[in-house]
């Protein structure tokens, strides 16, 4: 072999070996982890705030309406034409005040001639009885005549009462509401002059649940929010004791004093009943939250450090906060953060500063 092949055989060699031990000397070894690999990942950061039950009057919200204590429809107990009806729509009506009045007509005339009539019977009756004492008349003919008269004293008294059936008047204190005939109308027995509600006291009428009648006695106290912002405090009159077949809903009525009527029927209300002691929390209304199932609730984090979802029922709302139940006596709950974490992760808490 020539020495200049051997010489760049040998070179090769030289070269090989110094590449490959490089390498080897570089790589990265097996059993040793790199740093990426060791280092486990963040947990997301939450604040919470510690919160622990106190006891609260126990309130069941319910969603209704305000009523009349009763309506009536006045009507008319005689047959004739309306000759006046000056009661403004919308005032204010004492018991016994004419609402409508029909035209007189004959009805006067009619009580004249029955008047007349029971007179005259009433001077036969008296003869009768004279004779009759001296034996010129007999028992018979005495009561004879003495019936005659009564019948004549019942058609004064029947044309009185028909004489005084003109004036439409109304049952009880209240409002008219709305006027059903005006002057020139004819109105038959039974036909509507117009419409009287009572509105003190006034009615609040709910439909409670079946899962919450239980809670709800008469004689319970609540208080009423109504659209236009007053209140008014009333207790609870009735308890309908059958459930609406369709909504499987009991109606509750309470009722409250309105004196001068200041407060109208029909309007929304949102009634508070109060009911006993229970354990509840104040928190912050924003850090309500709805799971996947549209439940309202809150989220909460463990001993564990792992996120939790509680529902909660609100029973007061304060604007700033709200009182609620269905939390363990003690919770740590999240009030920044909840909206970027899910039920079951690690989170770190951090207390609210």
């Amino acid at each position: 072999m020539k020495k200049s092949h051997f010489a760049a055989i040998v070179i090769a060699v030289l070269a090989i070996l110094y590449f490959g031990v490089r390498g080897l000397l570089s790589a990265p070894q097996d059993n040793t982890p790199t740093q990426a690999a060791s280092a486990p990942p963040e947990a997301f950061k939450v604040v919470v705030r510690e919160l622990t039950a106190s006891t609260r009057p126990g309130v069941l919200i319910l969603r209704g309406r305000t009523e009349a204590a009763r309506t009536v429809s006045v009507r008319a107990e005689t047959a004739g034409a309306v000759a006046s009806a000056n009661v403004l729509e919308g005032s204010m009506v004492k018991r016994g005040q004419v609402l409508c009045r029909l035209g007189v007509q004959a009805r006067q005339a009619n009580l004249d001639q029955a008047k007349a009539n029971r007179e005259a019977l009433k001077l036969e009756w008296e003869a009768a009885r004279t004779l009759e004492e001296k034996g010129h008349r007999s028992a018979n003919a005495t009561a004879s005549a003495k019936a005659a008269y009564d019948a004549a004293q019942a058609g004064v008294t029947q044309a009185q009462v028909e004489l005084s059936n003109i004036n439409i008047r109304a049952p009880f204190d209240g409002v008219f509401e709305s006027r059903d005939a005006e002057v020139g109308d004819y109105l038959t027995r039974g036909q509507s002059c117009g419409v009287v509600a009572e509105l003190d006291p006034l009615i609040i009428a709910v439909n409670v649940s079946e899962l919450d009648i239980a809670s709800v006695q008469l004689g319970m106290s609540g208080r009423a929010l109504l659209a236009s912002g007053q209140t008014m405090d009333g207790q609870v009159r009735y308890i309908n004791p059958v459930a609406d077949a369709a909504t499987r809903t009991f109606r509750v009525e309470v009722q409250a004093d309105n004196p001068g009527a200041d407060l109208r029927a029909g309007m929304t209300a949102e009634l508070h009943l109060e009911g006993g002691a229970i354990a509840a929390q104040r928190i912050p209304a924003d850090t309500m939250v709805l799971n996947d199932q549209g439940r309202l609730g809150v989220r909460v984090v463990d001993e564990t450090k792992k996120v939790r979802f509680h529902p909660v029922d609100i029973i007061e709302d304060e604007g700033d906060g709200v009182w609620v139940t269905g939390l363990a006596q003690r919770v740590r709950l999240i009030v920044e953060g909840q909206d970027f974490v899910r039920d079951g992760i690690d989170v770190e808490p951090v207390s609210e500063s």
